[in-house]
């Protein structure tokens, strides 16, 4: 009996803890699929997942937080200024050393100055006068970064080892502009001042804009502009000359071009004016000679076939008597 007992009793101990364990799965089922259900919504749990009591790292949380102000549009300036500021120093020190760093800055000191210069000074152009000081600084802060300091290799550091290469586009560019410029021409020997051509030139020019200015001022009206180019005509004259002997002798640039652009525009479309050519006498007899030289051919061709006619036709009477004398003489 006895027995009986003590089995019923372990039976329904077994019973009862097959129970429990049952109900306490069913919880953690349903606490697990409510977790589920709330990350699929994008909810999130800090208790569970990383809030003042979960393991989220300081770093993680930072990440996560820019994140979310990323997707929201709360980024500040400040930081969208900065998007890669932290760590950045180590990639400097990588990609290029201190030295040339410094090169690097005042190579593009001396870009920014040539290019504000070259915009400044682009109409009317006076590139070639007004930059050529910034031009100078712009080459010698480029020979600088092709040249080694010390150990330092700049040229290999700044010139080459990217695929973009901006300081060989940089260079290049503004090369190119001083070249087509065509400033070296007006330049001295030393291509650090105007040469004397260039100088004479600029005086002449002065001259004549000077006498525009005087008797424009004097007669406003257009139609009065006939007294300007009587008493401007010796001065645009000798500038037109000076032009020419400089346009020879290969000594013009761009400031001086299309200072005389500028110039002969006032005077033929402003001012009306008009230069005769001294060899116009010369030009006219030559034309006028070309167009009766058609003229002149066929009329001698005319009266040299009637001169042949006159030769080949023998006259009746004449053959008459070279007949007669023919019968005598038998």
């Amino acid at each position: 009996m006895v027995g009986v007992v003590l089995w019923s009793g372990l039976c329904l101990a077994l019973l009862l803890r097959a129970a429990v364990g049952d109900h306490n799965s069913s919880e953690y089922s349903h606490g697990a699929a409510a977790s589920v259900v709330v990350m699929a919504g994008r909810s999130w749990e800090p208790a569970r997942w990383g809030g003042e009591d979960g393991p989220m790292s300081p770093g993680l949380r930072e990440v996560r937080s820019a994140a979310a102000a990323s997707a929201s549009g709360e980024v500040s300036d400040s930081a969208a200024a900065g998007w890669m500021s932290d760590g950045w120093e180590v990639l400097q020190d990588q990609a290029v050393s201190q030295i040339c760093r410094q090169m690097l800055v005042h190579f593009g000191d001396a870009s920014s100055a040539l290019v504000r210069c070259a915009v400044k000074s682009a109409r009317p152009v006076r590139i070639c006068e007004k930059c050529n000081s910034h031009f100078h600084h712009f080459w010698d802060a480029f020979a600088n970064l092709s040249k080694d300091a010390g150990n330092e290799s700049c040229s290999r550091q700044l010139l080459r080892s990217d695929r973009l290469q901006i300081v060989l586009k940089t260079r290049n560019f503004l090369q190119q502009m001083w070249t087509d410029s065509q400033c070296d021409a007006c330049l001295n020997e030393n291509k650090t001042a105007p040469s004397i051509e260039s100088i004479i030139f600029k005086k002449m020019l002065n001259e004549s804009l000077n006498c525009f200015e005087f008797y424009s001022s004097k007669h406003p009206a257009p139609s009065n502009y006939s007294d300007l180019c009587t008493k401007c005509k010796g001065s645009y004259i000798n500038l037109t000359e000076c032009y020419i002997r400089m346009e020879k002798d290969n000594k013009l640039c761009i400031d001086i071009i299309d200072s005389m652009n500028l110039t002969r525009q006032l005077w033929s479309t402003t001012y009306n004016c008009t230069v005769r050519c001294s060899d116009t006498i010369p030009v006219i007899a030559v034309s006028t000679f070309l167009l009766f030289l058609p003229v002149i051919f066929y009329l001698s061709s005319f009266l040299h076939s009637e001169q042949k006619k006159l030769k080949l036709i023998e006259p009746k009477r004449l053959k008459h008597c070279n007949s007669s004398s023919s019968s005598i003489a038998h």
